[in-house]
């Protein structure tokens, strides 16, 4: 997640005399907090789960292999 477009930190001035556009601001930034947890989460879980699947490599230092370049 580290190499994507980041938007800009959400920092305000918290003494506005509009309540209202603070408390709209605060919910957008708590939505789009979780939403990037959930996304790190989601990342997490599905790197946990091919590396549960993943095979021990029957080979040891020194053996010979052949290698396919096929796709």
């Amino acid at each position: 997640l580290s190499n994507t477009r980041q938007p800009p930190s959400m920092i305000w001035n918290a003494q506005s005399e509009y309540p209202g556009v603070c408390v709209f601001a605060q919910r957008m930034k708590d939505t789009i907090m979780g939403a990037h947890d959930a996304l790190i989460a989601a990342c997490v879980k599905s790197t946990a789960l091919s590396n549960h699947k993943r095979k021990e490599a029957p080979f040891i230092k020194g053996d010979l292999v052949y290698l396919s370049t096929e796709n």
